[in-house]
């Protein structure tokens, strides 16, 4: 059986010098160099001491794909009815509940309203520890499968329901950048130009941008209204 662990390495050490602050880094930064180019049996440094420290990290549970089917395969047959359609894979019938709100959304639209992504697989997925599986739609990105989702068109907080009328289609990753703001359509599609970083931003910067620019977004918003 395997685990999953996460090291916390912390390096400290002390050093006097009449250097200016930038100067200074630049000579801890080579004094770290040396410490972590040191030989195994180690070259001593002296004043300073390295202390790790072994955190084990939980399992983190992930959907089981069960088997892949065509958007033919599956929206064709969803009902307002509550009954189950039987599908079966590799020999094993799995019974699939058909009147999920999901499936009507995706029915009438299979595509990201905010970024155009298309959803073209129906993945029969499975929560481990659950008896019944379910549907969902994914489109492909860049070689990794994106989650299609079912998003709100007018917010919840904002008096929107449980409706198919305020229900649209929304990949994760719009989704996620969308947040539980309220933001219109341009407003995510320029969140999403962002997010796919074609001016090759280090992560943190880029992760910054993209809440700085959904905060002002949402402010510009409640200014209007």
């Amino acid at each position: 059986m395997t685990h999953t662990y996460k090291v916390i390495a912390t390096v400290t050490w002390k050093f006097e010098t009449d250097q200016p602050s930038t100067a200074s880094l630049e000579y801890a930064k080579s004094q770290l160099d040396k410490i972590l180019d040191a030989h195994p049996q180690g070259e001593e440094f002296e004043g300073f001491c390295v202390q790790v420290d072994l955190a084990k990290m939980k399992d983190r549970k992930r959907l089981i794909h069960l088997g892949h089917f065509s958007l033919e395969d599956v929206l064709p047959h969803i009902t307002e009815e509550e009954s189950k359609r039987d599908y079966e894979i590799k020999g094993k019938v799995y019974p699939v509940r058909m009147n999920s709100d999901r499936y009507f959304v995706f029915k009438n639209n299979n595509k990201c309203v905010a970024c155009g992504l298309e959803g073209d697989k129906m993945i029969l997925d499975i929560n481990p520890g659950d008896h019944s599986p379910h549907f969902n739609l994914y489109a492909e990105e860049n070689g990794r499968l994106v989650l299609m989702t079912k998003d709100h068109v007018l917010a919840k907080s904002k008096g929107g329901n449980d409706e198919l009328p305020n229900y649209q289609t929304m990949c994760c990753t719009c989704n996620n950048l969308k947040g539980c703001h309220d933001l219109v359509l341009d407003d995510v599609r320029e969140l999403r130009r962002l997010y796919n970083n074609e001016e090759k931003l280090p992560r943190k910067e880029l992760r910054d941008l993209i809440n700085r620019k959904r905060e002002e977004m949402a402010s510009n918003h409640e200014k209007e209204e």
